[in-house]
């Protein structure tokens, strides 16, 4: 790496950091006084260090979602604004004048953009995991606070699944009620009641699902079919049961778009079994096809806005700037459009993933002739 390389590349990430933390303060601040209420209303009469200090935990949570929406975005502004200032500081005629080809003062930003994709895959696969229950929880909300159930349906087994709170931090199901459907679970249409559940994630010796406490009725009692006795489970606790089921707590939460806080090894796994409604099976395996594609994208994306910003025959960077914004907003109109026609099946989900990237790499070695030498 020349020293021309690293002037490039300090340039890149002192943009790059600059728009993320600007981003992530307009986010706090618009954020947080339209909904300064429910802070005020969940903190339970604590002082107002004490609220300060939940809602800086709660945007600290939040920037880690904020790098993962506007990470590639920014990756693309900042090349933009590096060749921009290039060209206006006229720092690029004597460079190209010395013979070193435009495409080659490329090379620092995609060594910058494949450090931001591994940024991003680490914070996809490790970080976002580990705080999904800090990012599907209500504002405002602690941890350890009681919160609202939605029912959910499981598609394999047809239970449903509802309870009168949630506890995320401890993936329990307050008051739990199972309804056991007939003919497949059970001789006849029952609802399994316990005093709470708990949500165990799968294991190499334990399949997922739920551990019910003091059910009513007992495993006894319950005239299981023989495809039941593979769902609804007997514990060493007579009154206690085991639910197989990969409808977790995350999802009893209401939120739906859970799985994007999962990684790639859990979403994968979810995907093996016929739990989710195909709504949701076809957006899981699109935004998983869209996950090992981003850092191409993204790679595409560079190159891409080098010669649209650095054009030969139009010496007016505010005018290249402009074109630049336009092209790459059709190209995200573009990936909404095929992302919904995916998701409605009006179009396969390989191809809806596919045809950005076909058309960014078509469109990267149709400008490449028409860059600034």
């Amino acid at each position: 790496m020349t020293t021309f390389d690293r002037y490039l590349l300090g340039r890149f990430w002192h943009v790059f950091g600059i728009g993320f933390f600007a981003t992530v303060g307009l986010f706090v601040v618009f954020d947080g006084f339209t909904n300064i209420d429910a802070f005020q209303d969940r903190s339970g009469g604590a002082s107002t260090f004490a609220m300060l200090g939940r809602m800086g935990q709660f945007y600290g949570y939040q920037s880690l979602m904020m790098f993962e929406l506007v990470g590639s975005i920014l990756t693309v502004i900042s090349t933009m604004v590096v060749f921009a200032l290039l060209h206006k500081n006229r720092e690029l005629n004597p460079i190209l004048s010395a013979g070193v080809p435009t495409f080659r003062l490329v090379v620092p930003m995609l060594m910058g953009t494949l450090v931001i994709n591994g940024l991003l895959i680490l914070n996809q696969e490790l970080l976002l995991p580990a705080v999904a229950d800090e990012l599907i929880k209500p504002i405002g909300s602690a941890s350890q606070d009681v919160q609202r159930v939605t029912m959910r349906r499981d598609f394999s087994s047809h239970i449903e699944i509802s309870g009168e709170g949630l506890i995320l931090a401890e993936q329990k199901l307050v008051r739990a009620e199972f309804q056991l459907p007939a003919p497949e679970i059970n001789a006849e249409n029952l609802t399994l009641r316990a005093d709470h559940g708990v949500y165990h994630r799968r294991t190499r010796h334990r399949p997922a699902g739920w551990h019910l406490t003091n059910t009513t009725p007992t495993f006894s009692n319950l005239p299981l079919t023989e495809a039941g006795q593979k769902v609804v489970l007997r514990l060493e606790e007579p009154e206690d049961l085991f639910v197989v089921t990969d409808i977790g707590s995350e999802q009893m939460s209401g939120s739906a778009v859970a799985y994007r806080y999962q990684s790639t090894w859990e979403l994968v796994e979810r995907l093996r079994n016929p739990t989710f409604s195909l709504m949701t099976s076809r957006s899981q395996v699109l935004h998983l096809h869209q996950r090992m594609t981003r850092p191409l994208a993204n790679l595409l994306a560079v190159c891409l806005a080098v010669p649209l910003v650095l054009r030969r025959e139009s010496f007016s960077i505010i005018t290249n700037l402009a074109v630049c914004v336009g092209v790459m907003v059709c190209m995200m109109a573009l990936v909404q459009a095929c992302n919904y026609l995916g998701r409605i099946n009006w179009m396969s989900l390989d191809l809806a993933v596919w045809m950005p990237i076909i058309i960014s790499g078509g469109l990267v070695a149709w400008f490449s002739d028409r860059v600034q030498t």
